[in-house]
C-alpha cells in the first residue's frame, strides 16, 4: 500500500474514532438530560395529580373542576389504586403502556397508590432520530476525511516524490535541476535545501574529478612524451647523457607543477567566513606583488573602508593572483577599487592593456586556458574563481576599453560600532 494510502486512511481512522467519540459524548449526555427532563415532568404531574385527589369516607374523589393536566399540552393520566383495585382513574391512561410512556408512583395515604403516565414519545423519537443521525454521519465523516487525508498526503508528498526521483538521477549520476522548495519553511523546505546542496556538492565534485582526468591526460602529454624521448635517446646514445639528464629533469618539473595545480583544482577550498575590513585585506594582499611592481597599482578605497565577509588567506590569494595577471599581461597603471552595491561589496580591478577578445572572455577561468604562447600554466584565474565561489561571490572579466576588469563580490558584512 502506498503511503498516500497510508495516510488517506489514517485521517479516515481518526476523523472516524474522533466522529464517534464526539457523537458518543454527545449522544450520551442528550439522552441524560432527556431522562433528568422526564423525571422532573413526573414528579411535577404526579404532585399536581395527588393535589387533585381527596378522601371522602375513605374513597378517593377527584376534587374541583380546574385539573392542571387539562389543555396543557401534556398527554398523561393518572389512577388510584389499593391492592391492586383501581378505584379511580383520569386522563390518557394506556391499556398496555409501552416504551413511549413514562411511569410514576406516589403513595397518598390510607394504602393508596397514585399510579401516573406520561406520554414521552417524543423525547424518545428525538433521542432516536439524533442516534440516527449520527450513524449516518458516520460513514460520510470517514469518506471526507479519507478524500481530505488522500489530498493532504497528494499535496504533501509531491517534494517527497521530487525528492525520490532525484535521488533516483544522483543513483545513475545524473545531476538533477534544483528542486523548487516547498513553501512554508518547514521540514521539507529544510530538506529540499539540503538535498539541493548535496547535489550541487556532488556535482561539482564530479566535475572537478572529469576535469582532473581531462586535463591530467591533456597536460602531462607533452612532459612525459619529452621524458620517454631523453629516455630513448639516453639509450640509443643519440644525446650526452648530462643534456637528456637535464632535459628529463625540466620534464619531471613541469609534471609536478602541474600535478600540484591540479590537486589544488581537485580540492574545494574550505572558506571560514568572519567579518573583515576590506582595507587591511587589499593592503596584505600587495606583499606578494614584486616590490618594483608596486607603483603601478593605485589603490582607491572609501574613506569609511566596508567590511566584507570573508577569508582572509583566500582573499589575499585572489587579489595577488589578479594582481600579478593584471602586470604580467596588462599594461601601465592597475588600479584596484572597491564599492558598495546593495548587500555585496565589489572589489574591480582594472589594467591598462589591449584587453582581450571578447570570444575569449568566458575561457579566461577555465583551467590551463593561456593566450596564444603565453608562459605558466593558466590556472591562476581558475583557481581565483573557485575561491571566490567558496566565499559565496563570483568572478567576472570583461573589457574596459582600455584594459581588462576583473571584477568579484562578496556579502557585505554588518559590524556594529561598539
Amino acid at each position: 500500500m502506498s503511503l498516500r494510502w497510508k495516510l488517506a486512511l489514517g485521517t479516515a481512522l481518526v476523523a472516524i474514532l474522533a466522529a464517534g467519540l464526539h457523537f458518543l459524548v454527545g449522544y450520551l449526555d442528550f439522552r441524560q438530560a432527556i431522562e433528568n427532563e422526564i423525571q422532573l415532568e413526573l414528579r411535577r404531574w404526579s404532585r399536581a395529580a395527588a393535589q387533585s385527589v381527596h378522601l371522602e369516607e375513605g374513597k378517593p374523589r377527584l376534587s374541583g373542576e380546574d385539573w392542571p393536566w387539562i389543555g396543557s399540552g401534556y398527554t398523561l393520566g393518572f389512577r388510584v389504586l389499593k391492592e391492586g383495585r383501581i378505584y379511580l382513574e383520569a386522563g390518557t391512561v394506556p391499556q398496555r403502556p409501552d416504551g413511549d410512556w413514562a411511569r410514576t408512583r406516589v403513595a397518598i395515604g390510607e394504602g393508596y397508590v397514585l399510579e401516573l403516565y406520561l406520554y414521552v414519545g417524543e423525547y424518545r423519537r428525538a433521542l432516536s432520530r439524533q442516534l440516527q443521525s449520527g450513524i449516518l454521519t458516520l460513514p460520510l465523516a470517514a469518506a471526507l476525511a479519507a478524500l481530505l487525508g488522500f489530498f493532504l498526503a497528494h499535496r504533501l508528498l509531491r517534494p517527497l516524490d521530487r525528492l525520490a526521483r532525484g535521488v533516483e538521477k544522483l543513483s545513475r549520476v545524473e545531476f538533477p535541476d534544483p528542486l523548487p522548495e516547498p513553501r512554508g519553511g518547514d521540514e521539507l523546505a529544510t530538506l529540499t535545501r539540503s538535498f539541493n546542496r548535496m547535489a550541487r556538492t556532488l556535482k561539482e565534485a564530479f566535475e572537478r574529478e572529469r576535469a582532473f582526468t581531462r586535463y591530467a591526460s591533456h597536460e602531462l602529454r607533452n612532459p612525459l612524451a619529452t621524458l620517454q624521448a631523453q629516455l630513448d635517446a639516453l639509450d640509443l646514445g643519440v644525446v650526452p647523457k648530462e643534456e637528456a639528464i637535464a632535459e628529463a629533469r625540466k620534464a619531471l618539473g613541469r609534471m609536478h607543477t602541474i600535478l600540484e595545480g591540479l590537486l589544488h583544482l581537485a580540492r574545494t577550498p574550505r572558506a571560514e567566513l568572519e567579518p573583515l575590513p576590506l582595507g587591511p585585506l587589499v593592503e596584505t594582499s600587495l606583499r606578494g606583488v614584486p616590490e618594483p611592481e608596486r607603483d603601478r597599482i593605485t589603490i582607491e578605497l572609501p574613506k569609511e573602508g566596508p567590511w566584507v565577509m570573508a577569508d582572509s588567506e583566500l582573499f589575499q590569494r585572489v587579489l595577488e593572483n589578479l594582481l600579478l595577471n593584471a602586470l604580467k599581461h596588462g599594461a601601465g597603471r592597475i588600479r584596484v577599487s572597491a564599492a558598495e552595491e546593495g548587500e555585496k561589496v565589489v572589489v574591480e580591478v582594472r589594467d591598462e592593456g589591449p584587453g582581450v577578445a571578447p570570444e575569449l572572455l568566458p575561457k579566461l577561468t577555465q583551467p590551463f586556458f593561456r593566450l596564444g604562447a603565453r608562459s605558466g600554466l593558466g590556472l591562476g584565474l581558475a583557481l581565483s574563481a573557485q575561491a571566490i565561489r567558496a566565499m559565496g561571490g563570483q568572478l567576472s572579466l570583461s573589457n574596459g576599453n582600455p584594459g581588462l576588469v576583473a571584477r568579484f563580490d562578496l556579502d557585505r558584512a554588518e559590524v556594529s560600532d561598539g
